[in-house]
């Protein structure tokens, strides 16, 4: 439930085995528009996008036995059934996101953004965490210290572009109005108990009857709410979520041990308060996987409780809340703003990047060449 302009972090986070090899690397590769690139920006965007292919490898590919993986051709879109030859999708991979973090850095100079001294201690905790832990595989692959920092900036600067673009002081700012329109209509406050649909102990799965069992449990607690809060009246909207919540969290958390105990589990936690999270509806589309399921969510109204089985894996217990009930909305502004103009700033970011003047050097890159990555992960 989350980011569309960089999934970097993600990719670089496979676990892999290593060979002890180490790249010689020149400084730069040179530049797009105003933006240097460093080898070291140069090889991780090269590593993320062999990623991006290992990810659409068949089951008889190995991305692991990256010359060979390289010479072989995957499905690039699958809707369409386009395909390409590893080497040249990795090519072309690579290059969008070296313009993509041109764009984010010169957009982000362009309109005055300056990190904060708190964003930069973030940016290099976070990368102190990420070499401390994925140090061998980013040393391995010619990566080291300073660009991760350096893309940590970029992703803590792609999140600020947002508010300078469309904040109240932006490029072009999004109004209150248009805000809080996209909120009520496009985005949900839930509250919500996710419930295994295995044992806790064997992983043993729940059988049809078995899931019938506890998807009627969950609702008996969910009809206990709504005609709770059918009940609830003259309270103010704070008050109104504030008393719902807590109900709602007391009849659930009392069903879910007879719940869990139709697979033989047992239900503990050191907390009986609900997961309380804004998604868009993009998210619940993806996230609410079994039939039926996105559309209930949708059909919600402020106040009232569903049973769902949410995936393959779960039920889910899901209460509808009034997200300016909880907070106010300049505490949801970027939240709202990513949902309601994250894609539209990643196209523009892309066409930006695309426009910069290549001054790359191909002697550069070649002295860099992705048959040099170190990849053991398997698909």
């Amino acid at each position: 439930m989350k980011q569309k302009l960089l999934a970097l972090v993600c990719a670089l986070a496979l676990v892999v085995s290593l060979a002890g090899c180490v790249i010689s690397t020149p400084d730069t590769v040179g530049s797009l528009g105003d933006y240097e690139i460093s080898s070291g920006l140069y090889l991780l965007a090269q590593y993320d996008a062999y990623q991006k292919a290992a990810d659409l490898a068949s089951s008889d590919q190995d991305a692991a036995n990256v010359k060979a993986f390289l010479k072989q051709t995957i499905t690039v879109d699958s809707d369409s059934g386009e395909t390409a030859t590893v080497s040249d999708y990795v090519a072309r991979k690579t290059l969008e996101n070296l313009q993509t973090y041109a764009a984010i850095e010169l957009r982000f100079d362009e309109l005055g953004g300056q990190l904060t001294a708190e964003e930069e201690q973030q940016a290099d905790s976070y990368a102190q965490q990420l070499m401390d832990q994925y140090g061998d595989t980013y040393k391995a692959n010619g990566i080291g210290l300073n660009t991760v920092q350096r893309f940590e900036r970029i992703l803590i600067k792609s999140t600020d572009l947002l508010e300078l673009v469309y904040g109240v002081d932006g490029e072009t700012p999004v109004s209150d109005a248009d805000l809080t329109s996209h909120l009520e209509n496009n985005m949900y406050e839930l509250a919500y108990y996710t419930i295994p649909l295995y044992n806790t102990s064997t992983y043993a799965s729940a059988d049809e009857d078995q899931t019938s069992e506890m998807l009627d449990l969950v609702q008996d607690a969910v009809d206990q709410t709504n005609a709770y809060a059918a009940s609830l009246t003259g309270l103010s909207d704070s008050d109104f979520s504030s008393a719902l919540l807590g109900y709602f969290s007391s009849v659930v958390t009392s069903a879910l041990p007879e719940v869990y105990a139709v697979l033989g589990s047992t239900y503990s936690s050191d907390s009986n308060a609900p997961s309380l999270e804004l998604i868009g509806d993009s998210t619940v589309t993806s996230a609410f996987t079994a039939e039926g399921a996105a559309d209930t969510i949708r059909g919600l109204s402020i106040g009232q409780a569903a049973a769902v089985k949410y995936n393959s894996y779960a039920l889910m217990a899901a209460l509808r809340l009034d997200p300016l009930s909880l907070k106010a909305l300049d505490d949801l502004r970027g939240q709202v703003l990513n949902d309601m103009k994250g894609e539209e700033l990643s196209e523009a970011l892309t066409a930006y990047g695309a426009s910069l003047e290549h001054n790359l050097s191909s002697s550069a890159m070649n002295r860099m060449p992705a048959s040099k990555i170190v990849n053991s992960s398997t698909n």
